[in-house]
């Protein structure tokens, strides 16, 4: 008995392991890098992915030697089923050190049949100078700033470095907190770097950072804490806490400047790359009248989040009818810190038969590298529209029928095709009626939940943004910076009014509908370009204004007037 179940275990082992091996023949292999940027004294984490069980054999890694030193290599493997999708995997990470500086490739790695993703890393040399800690005690912090001076609105990024040569534990970092700007935190990292012949473990937390008024902005220092162990052994399973460690990082002063004169409000959007992209629901070959068609426009800017890209604008036309949907913002970090995307969906009802011109839709903002406006835009597009199935497959009669149509009596025909067509049409409208309804309740039931979350998620980031942009004009007004405050008021409106934006804040002012908001932009307009006294103005009543009407939930917006076209003209 014990023979046969020692036989069924030796069976059963040796179908796992050829199943393993047959799926490692399918099985995708990627290489993923924790860095790529880096000193010459510093190290990187290479994950190479294998996405089956491997047992026993690894990757080739030999081609890694060349321009690395493999400090470490440790598996890793993983399954896992939910709700009946299964996930399977090996890893491997891999701590590599590089032997040379400039630009180096990590080659494709062969596991059997598979060749993994080549990587591009940048090694930089190791700067001898900056930190006088640097390599001389065992324990120390750095703080870098990738800018000492942006236009306000521009991404900052604030990387916190604490190093240490010793065994520490249970790390923990104060929290950043900037009156006047939005913080996005981006993430946390280690590595080690070999200072002065000293190996250090270096622990990295790098925020996004957006000031929201111009000035001096004050990064505070920061505290790390951690406890040192009183266990030896650097990999000592019961290493306890010991004596409590701090270090403080550095504080720094970034120059933040206003807007350029020349550059409108609603045009201002500091950024590294914007680009425009879209999608069209159907074929744009096979367009016909009455049918809607679904354009979803797609603008992405690095270094800005999803709330502080501006909307399109989208001429109307009277060639076809257009309905908006809420728009999605979102948000993804990168190498390069936030990439904040805006989709706007538009359903396009055409109304006449022939040519249709789309016009161009253009984006204007500021390049932060080039220090300049650029345009992102998408072009015209011209398409050809059809008439409807319905009028297209009207049956005609035969030629023959009248050759053979026998007399008639007119009259009684008349009266009898009369009621015919009365209950014809009667019927019809009340089929259209009844089936019109089912679609809309099934169509209804099944969208609600769907819009309601995202209309949720959008209306919190947005008032997120907003009770961002009320502490930048409560700074500004500290400040008793009139311009700024003003400039700020106006982003704020352009923010809680993003389908029709102000552009100034007598359209703003409008739009709100409330009389003590309109009486404190005068008095601030006054002083600011006719110089008359600020006794009129109440910051204290216009703060506390804008805070009650910082909400989403106003039934109806009033009309900007007739300076502005309507949404839909018929």
């Amino acid at each position: 008995m014990n023979f046969k179940f020692s036989k069924t275990i030796v069976f059963v082992v040796a179908v796992l392991t050829m199943c393993a091996a047959a799926s490692s023949s399918w099985a995708e292999l990627s290489a993923k890098a924790s860095r790529t940027v880096l000193d010459s004294n510093e190290t990187l984490q290479l994950r190479v992915r294998l996405d089956a069980q491997a047992f026993r054999s690894e990757p080739d890694f030999s081609p890694l030697q060349k321009d690395f030193e493999i400090l470490s290599n440790n598996r890793q493997q993983q399954y896992s089923s939910v709700n009946g999708k299964a996930q399977s995997y090996t890893d491997w990470n891999l701590t590599l050190l590089p032997k040379r500086t400039g630009i180096i490739l990590i080659p494709s790695l062969k596991y059997k049949k598979q060749i993994s993703n080549a990587v591009e890393i940048t090694v930089r040399a190791a700067s001898t100078s900056g930190n006088s800690a640097a390599g001389k005690q065992p324990i120390y912090t750095e703080t870098l700033v990738d800018k000492s001076a942006v236009y306000i609105q521009e991404q900052i990024i604030l990387t916190q470095r604490l190093y240490t040569s010793v065994q520490l534990r249970d790390y923990s970092l104060s929290e950043l907190d900037i009156p006047g700007a939005i913080l996005q935190r981006l993430g946390d990292n280690q590595f080690q770097k070999m200072i002065n012949g000293r190996n250090y473990l270096v622990l990295e937390v790098s925020y996004a950072i957006f000031p929201q008024s111009s000035g001096k902005l004050n990064i505070p220092a920061l505290r790390f804490g951690a406890y040192e162990s009183t266990s030896r052994s650097q990999f000592g399973a019961f290493a306890t806490r010991g004596n409590r460690v701090f270090r403080d990082t550095q504080s720094k002063t970034v120059d933040v400047m206003a807007k350029p004169a020349h550059v409108p409000v609603n045009e201002w959007m500091p950024s590294s790359k914007v680009e425009l992209t879209q999608q069209w629901s159907n074929d744009l070959n096979n367009l016909t009248v009455g049918e809607p068609v679904t354009r979803t426009i797609r603008t992405s800017a690095q270094g800005l989040t999803g709330a502080q890209i501006l909307p399109l604008t989208i001429a109307p036309s009277s060639q076809y009818k257009m309905y908006p949907d809420q728009p999605q913002l979102d948000q993804q970090i990168s190498g390069e810190g936030i990439l904040g995307t805006r989709t706007e969906s538009l359903a396009l009802v055409p109304n006449q038969v022939g040519d249709i011109i789309l016009p161009a839709i253009e984006m204007r903002w500021w390049d932060t590298v080039q220090q300049r406006m650029q345009t992102a835009s998408l072009p015209a597009i011209r398409v050809q529209v059809s008439a409807s199935a319905a009028i297209n497959n009207v049956p005609a009669a035969p030629s023959n029928q009248l050759l053979t149509m026998e007399p008639l009596n007119l009259e009684a025909a008349a009266v009898e095709t009369t009621e015919l067509s009365w209950l014809v049409k009667l019927s019809l409208a009340a089929n259209v009626l009844l089936l019109a309804g089912i679609v809309a309740l099934l169509v209804g039931r099944r969208r609600q939940p769907a819009l309601a979350k995202r209309s949720t998620e959008t209306q919190t980031s947005a008032l997120l943004n907003l009770k961002q942009q009320l502490k930048a004009i409560e700074t500004q007004a500290q400040r008793n910076d009139l311009i700024g405050m003003r400039d700020g008021i106006l982003t704020w409106g352009q923010c809680l009014f993003s389908e029709t934006p102000p552009t100034t804040i007598k359209q703003l002012a409008t739009l709100l509908g409330d009389a003590d908001l309109e009486a404190q932009f005068v008095q601030l307009d006054r002083q600011l370009y006719k110089g008359d006294s600020a006794d009129g103005l109440d910051i204290t009543l216009l703060l506390k204004r804008l805070k009650q009407q910082s909400t989403f939930s106003r039934a109806a917006k009033p009309d900007l007037g007739s300076g502005l076209k309507p949404l839909y003209p018929d």
